[in-house]
């Protein structure tokens, strides 16, 4: 029994998918199917139940499951144990983040996190589908730690390291009556057609739940997973945006206003699974973070 074989079967036990398995593990589906049909060969039982249509733990397959956990974690612990001995951490580091976040310069953290951590190697994962997503990702354990907008009730079982805070800000059309005012509320924008982010981003996620307060059924008529191209589709729909400061870029034919009256900003934070120490690959890359982040959201 190997250890490669026991990871390969927690992950599909989790996913309930050999597919979303094998991207998880960074692995061919064949090569993860054939050490979870190897380790049943070598226990004499089926640990899945399977069908055309999906695929479940079997009776014995969910016994073994928590035992196979710890011995994963165990291995996991002491490969980093022999890291911090030799003073060279080792291993894979895997972070998760949204499209475009300014006030993280990543590419230079990670760059200044490989030149002190040259044995670890590190991919990144940008998001289609969010914060939301991301934050699932890190609880599920396919990223190690992952780069997100949650409001503190979307934050269970995760830790959050707070690193910016970002104020909103109105695109409108530049004709727009509304764009004659220094501010704009959000009850001003009742009946407006909004292009937002996707349901599960974290923009989306505040601006639904503020409507939702103030009784206003708002409409969102294009949905984005780029929220730097709000401003593109605000000009083309003759619509409205809310979006954080920092992603208003190419202003041309639009009118940029601050969001006054409701108090609200948008909170970036690193996530790690709560209840448990992260990695020392995951608290390296927090020491350094603090070097890379600004809280104006301009870099």
């Amino acid at each position: 029994m190997e250890i490669r074989q026991l990871r390969y079967f927690v992950a599909v036990a989790e996913e309930l998918s050999f597919t979303r398995a094998a991207s998880r593990l960074f692995a061919a589906q064949s090569t993860v199917s054939a050490a979870v049909r190897a380790l049943e060969e070598e226990l004499q039982v089926s640990l899945f139940d399977r069908s055309t249509r999906a695929v479940a733990l079997s009776t014995a397959g969910a016994a073994f499951l928590p035992e196979a956990k710890t011995v994963v974690a165990a291995a996991e612990r002491a490969r980093e144990v022999v890291g911090e001995a030799s003073e060279r951490l080792r291993g894979n580091l895997r972070i998760g983040t949204m499209t475009r976040i300014t006030a993280l310069d990543l590419p230079r953290l990670v760059g200044a996190f490989r030149q002190r951590h040259p044995l670890v190697d590190i991919q990144i994962q940008v998001s289609g589908t969010g914060a939301g997503g991301i934050a699932e990702d890190v609880r599920r354990g396919r990223l190690d730690v992952g780069v997100v907008a949650l409001g503190p009730g979307e934050a269970h079982d995760l830790d959050l390291r707070h690193f910016a805070t970002v104020p909103y800000t109105v695109i409108l059309p530049a004709g727009h009556p509304l764009a004659r005012q220094e501010s704009i509320t959000l009850g001003d924008l009742a009946h407006e057609n909004f292009v937002d982010g996707a349901v599960g981003f974290g923009t989306r996620t505040v601006m639904d739940r503020a409507f939702g307060e103030l009784g206003i059924n708002r409409r969102v008529s294009v949905e984005i997973t780029d929220i730097a191209t709000a401003v593109s589709y605000v000009r083309a729909i003759d619509g409205a945006a809310v979006i954080p400061c920092f992603e208003a870029t190419d202003t041309t034919g639009v009118a940029v206003r601050p969001l006054s009256g409701s108090g609200l900003a948008l909170t970036l934070s690193f996530a790690v699974r709560a209840g448990r120490a992260p990695s020392p690959a995951v608290s390296a890359l927090l020491d350094l973070s603090a070097n890379y982040t600004r809280n104006d959201g301009t870099f």
